[in-house]
């Protein structure tokens, strides 16, 4: 697929905060064990990052997971699952109002340009590029007013509605399976219900709203909560597009996930559900709960940091 085009000048907008250089903390190994009579079941490698913190280890996993895992997921015709908001989707998107998105030091940063240029197969799952262009900046300078900010005048409501909704529809579409379909059918039940809460408006002859004047309209108690709402709300839609992607590439032999903490989790349990045996996984973090990974600038703890894992170890699952 060829990268989007950019339109005019795109506006660069850190995810968090100006100092955040992720690492992965969390790896586990899933084999398929529907059918046992296979002689290569599957392999289901899922990398967890951790947004936040600075960390010397940062530059060394992207050299790892560039050398030793696209190198070998383009070997075994293998296939990236990623949450990256810095390279085209799977729906020719990457950017937002001519905004875009640069957090290139994370981990998940150009993960699936990369991945592509290797000759790896990719599914970008990330489709929240009106969202975190208009909203993120708030986020990292909460005490500005929303009006400050020029993609939070530029972005309106509707069209964070539209991400949304767009996804939905696709999703109502998705046919895997007795199990997985009730999943999905909750999971949108869900979010529509926190659409309607959310009231962004879902008419084009409405008048429009930009997120700033949206944003003002928050109490300032609550003003950091209703943006972390108003960032977290679907995530479930992503756990929905990572399980339909492994699912749907049933003769895959290797498939490899990354994407935050919260989503790994989630596509634990799904693939439990549905027949895969987990085989390998490092220590999980304790209370790394999603709530704690989007305010753990505020009020880290040390027990709340997890450590960064060896990213080579997963040799020994993809040979």
């Amino acid at each position: 697929m060829k990268r989007a085009t950019r339109i005019g000048v795109i506006i660069c907008i850190m995810l968090t905060s100006s100092n955040s250089v992720g690492y992965y903390y969390y790896m586990c190994i899933w084999k398929e064990i529907v059918n046992k009579n296979i002689d290569n079941p599957q392999i289901i490698v899922g990398f967890a990052d951790f947004h936040d913190q600075q960390h010397s280890i940062n530059r060394q996993q992207q050299v790892d997971f560039d050398q030793i895992l696209l190198k070998k997921l383009a070997t075994y015709n293998g296939k990236l699952i990623v949450e990256d908001l810095c390279s085209v989707n799977n729906d020719g998107r990457m950017n937002c109002c001519n905004f875009g998105i640069h957090s290139e030091q994370g981990v998940l940063g150009r993960l699936a340009d990369k991945a592509r240029e290797a000759g790896v197969g990719v599914d970008n799952v990330e489709y929240r590029y009106c969202r975190v262009a208009g909203i993120s900046p708030l986020l990292n300078k909460l005490n500005q007013n929303p009006s400050s900010f020029k993609s939070a005048v530029a972005i309106d409501t509707l069209s964070l509605h539209k991400e949304v909704i767009d996804e939905i529809n696709t999703i109502k579409n998705y046919n895997d399976g007795k199990i997985l379909n009730a999943v999905y059918k909750n999971a949108i039940a869900s979010v529509n219900k926190e659409l309607l809460r959310i009231n962004f408006g879902n008419s084009s002859r409405q008048k429009k709203i930009t997120i700033a004047d949206y944003c003002s309209k928050f109490s300032h108690n609550q003003y950091r909560q209703e943006l972390e709402k108003l960032c977290i709300f679907d995530s479930s839609l992503i756990d929905m597009k990572i399980i339909h992607s492994i699912v749907t590439s049933p003769q895959t032999r290797y498939i490899v996930i990354a994407a935050g903490g919260a989503h790994i989790e989630q596509m634990n349990t799904m693939l439990k559900k549905i027949g895969y045996a987990l085989v390998f996984a490092t220590p999980q973090p304790l209370c790394l709960t999603l709530k704690k990974l989007v305010n753990i600038n505020n009020n880290t703890q040390p027990e709340d940091i997890p450590q960064p894992i060896d990213i080579a170890a997963v040799s020994k699952f993809i040979n």
